[in-house]
């Protein structure tokens, strides 16, 4: 039975074998190229994904930066130069709306990586600013100020309406007075204020070009992909090697050894009349040649 099942797969033409052979390697070549090409493809997206996340972080960190300056500027003209205060009042107002939208967002972003408490030191400095801000926008630095002061009458105020009510404001100390520096809104700004904005400028900085942020949730599987999209082609290398050396130890042994011994013990008769080995291993066509040889001779005797 077993006999039968192998005479069935059993292949008796050399070119057939040969033929073969050549095929199985152009299949395992088409097969690895096919693989390498859908890996290759992964890794393209991949890719790209990692550019569209860059763009996009890169974009929030610059909505951050705007939001953080107008918030600065606005800070600036009201505690330093003390020059529209209701339109830069508007505006820090928005500046610390949008500064709170953005570090919301930015940290969504990062609890989908595997640092998820990367954002945290921005979102306290975002909360620290805001609050400084909200204390100056509602008159508690002025306030704090004032009661530092041994003579808080020696400051000018300024009295304007605020959304329906009536806020003094703090403006330059009169020219009598012998206040300490350290007590102005200027130097509020400068020791208090100013150390957070740049706090916040650098936890930006920090997250614009952190691996958490300029990588994609994807990438860290980039190396996988592109190893898996280089695995076919390895495999199929060594297998072809291994088919090549087999195809050549089977091409020695079946036809040039045979045909080399055919070569030989012909030659031997024709110049030695020394009989014709008709005993020569050799399967397919070349044991044809040679049984047709070996005929052949013996008619000629």
């Amino acid at each position: 039975m077993w006999n039968k099942i192998r005479s069935l797969f059993e292949i008796h033409s050399l070119t057939t074998r040969v033929r073969l052979a050549f095929l199985s390697i152009i299949l395992l070549l088409l097969f690895s190229g096919i693989m390498s090409l859908q890996e290759l493809e992964r890794v393209s997206a991949d890719t790209e994904e990692i550019l569209m996340a860059s763009k996009s972080n890169a974009d929030l960190a610059g909505d951050m930066l705007d939001a953080l300056n107008k918030q600065n500027n606005a800070i600036v003209y009201m505690a330093i130069e003390g020059e529209g205060i209701e339109h830069h009042r508007k505006s820090c107002e928005e500046g610390i709306s949008e500064l709170y939208k953005t570090t919301l967002r930015a940290q969504e972003i990062v609890q989908n990586t595997e640092t998820p408490d990367a954002a945290d030191e921005l979102i306290a400095c975002a909360n620290r600013l805001n609050n400084l801000s909200m204390m100056f926008l509602n008159g508690e630095v002025e306030n704090e100020l004032i009661a530092k002061v041994d003579n808080p009458d020696d400051f000018m105020a300024e009295t304007i309406e605020v959304d329906g009510e009536l806020v003094t404001k703090l403006i330059t100390p009169s020219p009598t007075t012998n206040i300490p520096t350290r007590y102005s809104a200027h130097k509020w700004y400068i020791e208090t204020y100013q150390a957070e904005y740049l706090n916040m400028s650098s936890e930006i900085t920090k997250y614009m070009t952190g691996s958490h942020t300029t990588l994609g949730p994807e990438v860290n599987n980039l190396s996988h992909t592109a190893r898996r999209a280089v695995t076919p082609v390895s495999i199929t290398l060594i297998v072809i090697i291994a088919i090549v050396l087999m195809f050549h130890f089977f091409f020695m042994v079946y036809i040039v050894k045979p045909i080399q011994r055919i070569d030989r013990s012909l030659g031997a008769y024709l110049t030695y009349k020394m009989p014709f080995d008709d005993g020569i291993r050799s399967r397919d066509e070349i044991r044809g040649v040679r049984d047709k040889i070996a005929a052949l001779i013996s008619k000629i005797r």
